[in-house]
């Protein structure tokens, strides 16, 4: 690799190494000859006399190519670090705006390694004239872990390994996106042993974009048409051919599919993605729901029946099971579970259009949880966040504390791979879910591809459909979400709550002492969290309630919004008491029809699952 090091510093430095070595080589020649001291007369030397028997050889002949004059020099003269550092920095362009258009960062357990490979990445990014910066040392990355050579449990029978991961960043500034792209691909198809790769690229667009979309809206608008003509379809209007979501769907599935003779299984069954929408979602039987509940899932759940086509599958449960996962008295949970069904009827579930069960009901449920087990990764689980906020301990929790391993049951830390079994036992397409349960729903999508990867395309993946009202908040503490957990009972507002309880709750929540009303989530949590359920309750925007109320009083926001809920429940807590009253087991056989109709969709998937694993 050539350098371009500076004409004048190459000048003066030739000056000053061609004397040193012309002293030390004449001094040594004449010790040699037996002299007692060298001369003190340097020029002396210089001149050869005539009687001298060496010849002077021309210019051309006695000069010395750089590189073999470098390795004497070294050897004799040392040049100062500085001017070897600058013969063998790495070239760099300057960046003329400073704006970052990529971020490579290099790992690898060895510093030799990731060093070398860095300086290379930064030289060909030099010759694609790509202004770098870099490298860049990030934090190490240290793991440990003990494992168990023996069943004793002595020190000796145990053994450490420690495993340091180490980082650097190069970030590539004012680059045009194709050359950043051509370099990574250089990159990868030079790739050095033991060193990782990862790129985060931006493209950075102009100002003008906003008007560019503008201008070809129409074009999209006319081949939109066609695939958006279900929506807002008046009743008893013919069924469109197909949704955007089979659409996306199947096209995601074939694209996903390779080739039959490339996969790891051979099966006979049909690799075709599911010719229907399937929804599922469940809830567990806590009792009454409150109006988080209802905002944000069972409201959702009512607006899909009403709107879904005729051949799409719903499935909603009352996932008893899940509710295991801590100690519960029989004689509540046999309550709390009569109490969810007839709540999910009451707010507008039809039984005769939607499937309505209990989890126990349905054994499939748990006969697929145990085959799903064998592929669920530990290491995701443990990184899940629903076992550590049941047991109240921070995000960042490990199974590494003793403690911590002491107080986790597998039932409550292998909860996920039970709600994925739930999902996936039904093949179901869509989960309307919260902003909450997104985690959860992740687990469940990788955990059906880790199966179809082993045993073939039995499962879809299944997609969220994340409600509008993503999170309600306490009353008594806004910065909290609405829980029938906290131990103040006028911090939520339960779906069959009277008119006079719903006003006294809002009356007491807690707001502020500012006069005026704005909607600030951050400052002003128990004020936003009012606004908020008016807004879902209307069906408008935050910010246009606070500007209508921006002159009331907190006494008239509050009114407002409890004669809205009001109105709102009044139908639901009606229909409630009168299915809870009632004498002739209606819940218990819409449940038992429920059940029967979730076992014999579920058996489809469970003869599937068998057939393949060879049970």
């Amino acid at each position: 690799m050539s350098f371009a090091p500076a004409p004048q510093l190459l000048s003066r430095a030739s000056k000053r190494l061609q004397l040193a070595v012309t002293s030390r080589a004449l001094s040594s020649s004449i010790q040699l000859r037996g002299t007692a001291s060298p001369p003190s007369d340097i020029s002396k030397l210089e001149s050869p006399t005539a009687s001298s028997t060496q010849t002077q050889q021309p210019l051309e002949s006695s000069v010395t190519k750089w590189g073999e004059r470098l390795t004497t020099i070294n050897s004799t003269a040392r040049l100062p670090r500085s001017v070897q550092a600058l013969y063998l920095r790495p070239l760099r362009r300057k960046a003329e705006y400073g704006l970052p258009v990529c971020d490579l960062q290099l790992r690898s357990f060895s510093v030799r390694n990731v060093e070398f490979f860095a300086d290379f990445a930064i030289r060909a990014a030099y010759y694609l004239n790509l202004p770098v910066s870099g490298p860049i040392p990030l934090p190490k990355i240290v793991e440990r872990w003990t494992f168990p050579r023996s069943n004793f449990v002595h020190k000796k029978s145990q053994e450490n390994f420690e495993r340091i991961t180490l980082r650097r960043l190069i970030q590539i500034k004012d680059g045009d996106p194709h050359v950043v792209q051509a370099w990574l691909s250089f990159l990868r198809k030079h790739a050095f042993y033991g060193v990782g790769m990862k790129a985060n690229v931006w493209e950075h667009e102009s100002l003008d974009i906003a008007k560019n979309m503008d201008k070809s809206l129409p074009e999209v608008e006319k081949i939109l048409e066609s695939h958006l003509a279900h929506f807002g379809r008046q009743e008893g209007a013919a069924d469109p051919p197909g949704s955007v979501e089979d659409f996306l769907g199947n096209e995601r599935l074939s694209l996903k599919k390779g080739p039959a003779h490339s996969r790891r299984w051979n099966s006979s069954l049909s690799t075709q993605p599911p010719s229907t929408t399937t929804v599922f979602s469940g809830i567990q039987p806590t009792g009454v729901p409150h109006i988080g509940n209802y905002l944000g899932a069972l409201r959702e759940w009512v607006t899909l029946q009403n709107n879904a086509a005729k051949d799409t599958k719903l499935l909603f449960s009352i996932v008893d099971l899940h509710a295991l996962t801590v100690p519960q008295e029989s004689r509540q949970l046999r309550k709390w579970r009569k109490e969810a069904f007839a709540t999910l009827i009451a707010i507008g579930l039809d039984p005769n259009r939607s499937t309505i069960f209990y989890q126990s009901a349905v054994h499939q449920h748990a006969e697929l949880y145990w085959i799903l087990s064998t592929v669920a990764s530990t290491g995701y689980l443990s990184r899940m966040t629903q076992w550590k906020s049941k047991l109240q301990l921070p995000d960042d929790t490990t199974l590494e504390n003793s403690e911590v391993r002491s107080k986790l049951r597998l039932g409550l830390f292998s909860y996920p791979v039970l709600q994925a079994a739930d999902i996936l036992v039904h093949r179901a397409t869509h989960v309307p879910v919260g902003e909450d349960q997104r985690q959860h729903l992740e687990f469940s999508r990788y955990t059906a591809n880790s199966f179809n990867h082993i045993y073939g395309p039995i499962f879809p993946s299944p997609e969220a459909l994340i409600s509008p009202a993503k999170r309600v908040m306490s009353l008594k503490e806004p910065k909290l979400k609405m829980s029938k957990s906290h131990i103040d009972q006028r911090s939520r507002i339960i779906l069959t709550d009277s008119p006079e309880d719903i006003r006294q709750k809002i009356k007491v929540a807690l707001t502020d002492s500012q006069p005026n009303i704005t909607y600030d989530p951050i400052h002003r949590p128990g004020v936003s969290n009012l606004i908020e359920i008016i807004g879902h309750l209307e069906g408008v925007s935050c910010h246009d309630i606070a500007s209508t109320f921006e002159n009331a009083s907190l006494r008239a926001l509050k009114e407002h919004l409890a004669q809205k809920l009001s109105d709102a429940l009044s139908p639901i807590r009606e229909k409630y008491y009168s299915l809870m009253g009632d004498k002739s087991d209606y819940l218990e056989s819409v449940a038992e029809q429920g059940a029967r109709d979730a076992r014999a969709n579920a058996e489809i998937t469970m003869k599937k699952v068998k057939e393949v694993m060879g049970l």
